[in-house]
């Protein structure tokens, strides 16, 4: 695992090129609580433009996600509207074909996927940069990844257990080698020629922090949340009974979390101040005994950390060494 920018990057490289795309996919971020706003701005420093694909179903009436967008002041955001298909109720392939959308209105030499509830540090925009040129012209490299760091319920309460802890995201990729998103929009192949049987992403790994906010919600928030996912999952309706305080200390053991000391990216900090749900790690409402499934979960992160790293998400593309990719 790389420790920082200064063992990947020369000296006297320049930190800054054209060329960088950023994209995403949104629907109902206001009902679903997403911090697009913060997501977009975020990057906006760092790219030439930004592709934004606002997404509607049927009749649904938008619940003030496009003008949420649009209020945003900056000529480098590009919206793309587009319909949801609601009998893609299986496997969550629509997440795909949406960010799909977003990745083909791309004109970059490099497009930066972002979903909504993921925000990159500003501190680590400067060593992403000078990356992306440095690999720009290389053919080899598809793509670059992001470590990130996952949250549960509030903004100190942080997963410390794997598949949430060490995983790796290849977020930044090339358009024009044929990236295509897949499945449940998770992770991107490459189809050469377009042809149906794509390869893994060859990919150089960064130090870079990607903050993952999807759990730090209120109920509300969470509840409708559940809907949306199990709608296009064909998994039935959220059971709302069960939705109660207890959740966030009864979901997992207390023994999946640890305290985050670290700072947060600027974008969230007024977010972070209004947000009403506070975990405390001592408390003695979490829950302490562990499942079968999660023991094996315990033996699978050992597995990762002293045998291989199959659980990392690193076993969806092919890792090349900085130093092979020069």
């Amino acid at each position: 695992m790389p420790g920082n920018f200064d063992t990947l990057i020369s000296p006297g490289m320049v930190a800054r090129f054209m060329e960088i795309s950023a994209f995403t996919f949104i629907r109902n971020a206001k009902t679903l609580d997403y911090p697009v706003v913060e997501a977009i701005t975020n990057l906006l420093p760092l790219v030439d433009e930004f592709v934004v694909n606002v997404g509607s179903l049927g009749d649904e009436p938008d619940d003030g996600t496009l003008d949420l967008v649009r209020s945003i002041d900056s000529d480098k955001i590009r919206i793309v509207q587009s319909k949801w298909n609601p009998h893609l109720a299986t496997g969550a392939y629509v997440y795909a074909q949406q960010t799909n959308i977003a990745l083909m209105n791309c004109q970059g030499r490099w497009a930066m996927y972002v979903q909504c509830d993921e925000i990159i540090h500003e501190q680590d925009f400067d060593g992403l940069s000078t990356m992306m040129q440095r690999y720009r012209d290389d053919q080899r490299v598809d793509g670059l990844a992001l470590r990130q760091i996952n949250f549960w319920g509030d903004y100190q309460t942080q997963f410390n257990i794997r598949p949430w802890t060490g995983r790796r995201k290849c977020w930044i990729v090339k358009p024009h080698h044929f990236v295509l998103s897949r499945g449940d929009a998770a992770n991107f192949t490459v189809h050469p020629k377009y042809k149906e049987r794509g390869r893994k992403l060859r990919v150089v790994e960064t130090p870079a922090r990607q903050f993952h906010y999807g759990s730090v919600k209120s109920l509300k928030a969470i509840a409708a949340k559940r809907e949306n996912e199990q709608r296009f999952w064909d998994r039935g309706h959220v059971d709302m009974d069960a939705l109660t305080d207890s959740l966030y200390y009864r979901k997992y053991p207390r023994r999946f979390f640890t305290h985050f000391d670290g700072d947060h990216p600027a974008v969230m900090r007024d977010r972070i101040a209004g947000h009403d749900v506070h975990l405390d790690l001592d408390s003695p409402q979490w829950r302490t005994e562990l499942t079968f499934k999660e023991r094996r979960q315990l033996a699978r992160g050992w597995f990762a950390d002293h045998v291989t790293e199959r659980w990392t998400n690193r076993g969806d593309y092919v890792l090349l060494k900085p130093s092979a990719a020069t």
